[in-house]
């Protein structure tokens, strides 16, 4: 006999059911839904990333997959004089552009937050270096920096440096990296600045305005309260960066000729390795560079990531 206005408790086996079907929406249901995404990232990215590493294992010419070689292909690039002063001349290039860019985002995104009604026309303006393509951006800053109708050299000239009229800015290395760090900073400033600019509106709030009624200038506010609020987001940032300058290409390829010249002093990771696939044929040497530079950008992203999270601990 049972209490009257209680409910029979259910038996052994809708019990055994009703647990059965929790276990299934709780465990198996999201993996059914998430299945199909699965499929399609081992496909698109999955595979190619295990094709290359299993051809960087290989020898290969004209687009033939030779023997299995181990890692012949990876020692190589460090005995070449040309592979591992690429890999220096890469990790040089990537510390600046990355320096100059997060500085320069970092002021123009100050700028911007002083001028809250015209920010939004001036934002638009600031984003269209980004929108436009890095080939066609890269043709552009040739012909500025043009040894005889170069828009730079006249500036220069005019602003009393004499010494560049005429100056050839591609026939050696260092100018030459100099002119593309500039292009490629042009390029990269305005999405990292845009994106500062809605981390730094969104320190607009009581900790500020508490700081500006306790007597803190425009300076102190900057660099004790409303950077250490958006720091996550400049690493972030800085590691968008970073991987963009590992990956620079275009400019390479467009700004300079032949793409590495001259005599192999503008070389970077990402051109050496298009110039071992397609110019050289050989994509054994090719696929462990991309390897090697995969692996790279890998750990640099995992060292962000870390201090990201010890950030928000």
């Amino acid at each position: 006999m049972r209490a009257p206005g209680t409910t029979p408790e259910p038996s052994g086996g809708v019990r055994r059911r009703l647990s059965g079907r929790q276990l299934f929406e709780r465990r198996l249901l999201p993996w059914v839904f998430l299945a199909p995404l699965i499929v399609v990232v081992v496909c698109v990215v999955g595979y190619p990333v295990v094709r290359t590493v299993w051809l960087s294992l290989h020898s290969g010419q004209a687009l033939q997959t030779g023997g299995f070689v181990g890692l012949k292909n990876y020692r190589d690039i460090f005995v070449s004089p040309y592979d591992t002063a690429a890999l220096v001349r890469t990790t040089v290039f990537a510390v600046v552009v990355v320096a100059a860019t997060m500085l320069i985002s970092l002021a123009v995104a100050l700028v911007l937050d002083t001028a809250p009604r015209a920010s939004k026309v001036l934002a638009v303006l600031v984003l269209l270096p980004w929108a436009m393509p890095r080939v066609a951006s890269g043709v552009i800053w040739k012909w500025m920096f043009d040894d005889q109708y170069g828009v730079v050299n006249w500036a220069l000239v005019k602003l009393g440096f004499s010494s560049f009229r005429g100056y050839s800015w591609f026939s050696d290395g260092t100018p030459a990296l100099v002119a593309i760090t500039i292009a490629v900073v042009w390029h990269s400033v305005p999405f990292v600045a845009v994106s500062l600019l809605a981390g730094l509106r969104a320190t607009q709030g009581e900790v500020v305005e508490a700081a500006r009624v306790d007597g803190a200038n425009a300076w102190q506010l900057l660099l004790h309260i409303r950077l250490p609020l958006i720091r996550p987001l400049i690493l972030v940032m800085t590691t968008i960066s970073t991987i963009w300058a590992y990956q620079s290409f275009d400019h390479f390829l467009v700004m300079t000729t032949p793409p590495g010249g001259p005599n192999h002093s503008t070389e970077v990771v990402s051109l050496l390795t298009w110039i071992k696939a397609f110019a050289e044929l050989d994509q054994g040497s090719a696929c462990a560079m991309a390897v090697l530079l995969f692996l790279l950008l890998a750990a640099i992203s995992v060292i962000y990531i870390r201090l990201n999270r010890e950030e928000v601990r």
